[in-house]
């Protein structure tokens, strides 16, 4: 499977299965080193979202193999949600949209660093997973490393050490296949185009406990105000009908394995 550079649309946008091209036969795309215990885990309120970043490790986690051509550094993850649990994500799939939505971001190895990657075609991949809340759910735990540290962050700034096994829940998704992905931008000031976006199409579970500790944190207003930070997501752009859109439903290990 290739990447398909050209058609870059804003981002986020309503992913609809009939208009995507399934594929069958991908790569398989491996998340490498993200819950690893070690090193050092941070959990910062930017005034914008919770940024979780990891530091002081051998090697920073990476992701290679599916739709992408070379290597991808492990930038930070950060989290966008809405006023309520019945919005907050910024992709919506086929119309619907869930609780809250995680950003993984990415940089190509090949541009030494998130700033120099920022403006070329191919500098970032953002792995995105969706969470659906409800009042009645029950606590992820697998979440609850860094719910818990948000209490410690809600002042604008300040930011909280979290284990470095942090991004463990990923383990528990599948990863290889079931996502979309298409050529898109940022969903923050500058809007850059150059976004290779994998966006997961089963949602995690998790409680409105969870989401609401997220809205607590504080954001600074004109005047050093502070107030809640109830609401962090683009709303979803307007792209052309046709814009490159994959969904990649198996990969090639998994075929052969049916052989």
């Amino acid at each position: 499977m290739q990447r398909i550079l050209s058609r870059a649309v804003q981002s986020p946008v309503c992913l609809m299965q009939n208009q995507a091209q399934i594929v069958d036969d991908a790569a398989p795309l491996h998340f490498i080193g993200h819950w690893e215990d070690r090193g050092i885990a941070t959990l910062t309120n930017s005034g914008q979202s919770a940024v979780v970043k990891l530091s002081d490790r051998p090697y920073q986690p990476f992701l290679v193999g599916g739709p992408l051509s070379g290597v991808y550094v492990f930038e930070q993850l950060h989290f966008h949600w809405g006023p309520d649990d019945t919005v907050g994500c910024e992709h919506l799939l086929d119309g619907h949209a869930h609780s809250m939505e995680a950003h993984f971001v990415h940089y190509n190895a090949r541009y030494g660093s998130f700033d120099e990657a920022l403006d070329k075609d191919d500098g970032l991949v953002v792995a995105a997973f969706l969470f659906d809340a409800h009042n009645n759910g029950t606590d992820w735990m697998p979440l609850q490393p860094i719910v818990r540290a948000l209490a410690r962050i809600q002042i604008p700034g300040t930011t909280s050490s979290v284990p470095s096994d942090c991004l463990r829940w990923l383990t528990g998704l599948v990863l290889d296949r079931h996502y979309y992905t298409y050529h898109g931008s940022t969903t923050t000031s500058p809007y850059q185009e150059c976004v290779t976006w994998l966006v997961y199409n089963t949602p995690v579970f998790i409680s409105s406990h969870q989401t609401n500790a997220f809205r607590r944190l504080l954001q600074k207003l004109p005047g050093a105000a502070l107030a809640p930070i109830t609401s962090n997501f683009r709303p979803v752009q307007s792209p052309p009908n046709a814009f490159g859109l994959l969904f990649v439903r198996n990969s090639a290990s998994i075929m052969r394995s049916k052989l």
